[in-house]
């Protein structure tokens, strides 16, 4: 479905060095939700002194950075636009006790993962194809009652990134997918991504329990990094 669908298999490895999240701002913003590093590779000699400075690895919590190092691989053309990269990639992430979950919420897991490189012509047409992908994919395994959150940031708080203006631009474009879906959209405010807003497709079980089942997102600070 996803290759019938135009996007491209991509793997990513399961650690990089901190430098990597460092730009992609996961380590100032997502710290507590990752695994405390791997330092590797220091040697000292026999008074105990440092010879050569290790490195810090991590566990990636998040597949975004590694996509974005494919995009970056070579020069692109506009030409190549949209281009999507999709893949089953494990993530890993320490997640504070009382918030694991049965098997729903783990500390190692492994997405079903993609990213959209668009202009921003071209991203609100991406997007409800997008949002119209993943409803034809939950129909398929027969999950039919469920409903949309509209994730956006808290204006008070200092946890999220990017310009007032980029932020409204992104909620609108997510807001207008959401709502031509004719779904109930419930807001949830406070709730975004650090770097951007997220829609929310949250699913209730036979005992009425809701579950969120996957998230659509408008990131325009990564690019910038």
């Amino acid at each position: 479905r996803h290759e019938e669908a135009g996007y491209d298999f991509v793997y990513a490895p399961h650690i990089s060095k901190a430098d990597l999240f460092s730009v992609s701002g996961h380590l100032s913003w997502y710290k507590e939700g990752m695994f405390p590093p791997m330092h590797v590779d220091e040697q000292r000699n026999e008074a105990g002194e440092i010879t050569r400075q290790g490195v810090d690895y991590y566990l990636k919590p998040m597949n975004c950075p590694f996509h974005i190092l494919v995009y970056r691989s070579r020069q692109r053309s506009y030409r190549e636009l949209p281009l999507r990269m999709f893949e089953f990639g494990s993530v890993y992430r320490y997640e504070k006790s009382g918030v694991v979950h049965g098997l729903t919420r783990v500390r190692g897991m492994t997405q079903d993962d993609a990213h959209i490189f668009t202009t921003r012509d071209t991203l609100e047409q991406e997007l409800t194809g997008v949002l119209n992908f993943v409803l034809g994919l939950l129909s398929d395994y027969g999950l039919t009652d469920f409903y949309l959150e509209l994730s956006t940031r808290d204006e008070e708080s200092d946890k999220f990134v990017g310009s007032d203006q980029l932020w409204e631009e992104a909620t609108g474009i997510l807001e207008r997918v959401a709502t031509s879906s004719g779904l109930e959209l419930v807001p949830d405010p406070g709730g975004a991504a650090f770097y951007g807003p997220k829609i929310e497709f949250s699913l209730k079980d036979c005992l009425g329990r809701v579950w969120q089942c996957g998230t659509m997102q408008v990131d325009f600070s990564m690019p910038g990094c």
